[in-house]
């Protein structure tokens, strides 16, 4: 049996991070404070196993702009695993060399409220439901026990994150819109020197 006391506890957080925002940090930010964990793993998908292809920027974009943001926060790290992956991205082939690649740690999957729905439709549901406990929190609004998926452990934060999502920020950087106050600096600046990414 597993000796899980000295295990590290990490709570991954998978996206696309089209681009990344400050909600990817505030989540991290108040999971490591509140739900008992070491660390937060950003996990930058490569490829959407969902029909989103056609809005992905190029991962060694995404990769940069995650770990320029992540580096100030020495609970929260980038891990590229993605990459190596035969695609599309599935969280439980993920989730499975995540698990083969460091028996010291134990993981939860990160979501906010809005994947919930989705859930089910996760390839090999079932399965990964069973390997992993879920940290729920709120977008917009607040989680109710009704909305949670039959089976599986959820922990849910009755916290909500304001309601912010990469899409809204790609339409606007695409109309010339100013984004500060809903992307972090590290963003702002990457942007700044790639002003072509998103136009």
């Amino acid at each position: 049996m597993t000796d899980t006391t000295s295990q590290r506890r990490v709570a991954l957080l998978g996206g696309s991070f089209n681009p990344p925002h400050i909600c990817h940090v505030l989540m991290s930010v108040y999971l490591l404070e509140t739900v008992g964990i070491d660390e937060v793993w950003w996990l930058p998908v490569h490829r959407h196993a969902f029909a989103k292809d056609a809005v992905l920027r190029p991962f060694e974009h995404r990769l940069a702009m995650c770990r320029e943001v992540a580096e100030p926060y020495p609970g929260v790290r980038v891990d590229d695993i993605e990459r190596w992956l035969a695609p599309p991205s599935y969280t439980f082939d993920t989730v499975a060399a995540l698990r083969a690649a460091h028996e010291d740690c134990t993981f939860s999957w990160l979501i906010g409220s809005d994947i919930l729905p989705e859930l089910h439709l996760w390839h090999r549901w079932t399965e990964l439901r069973e390997q992993l406990r879920f940290v729920v929190v709120g977008r917009g609004t607040a989680v109710h026990p009704e909305d949670l998926p039959d089976g599986g452990e959820f922990v849910v934060r009755d916290f909500a994150l304001p309601d912010v999502s990469s899409s809204a920020i790609r339409s606007g950087l695409a109309d010339g819109a100013d984004v500060s106050d809903v992307v972090p600096r590290a963003v702002t600046d990457y942007l700044a020197a790639h002003p072509e990414l998103y136009r």
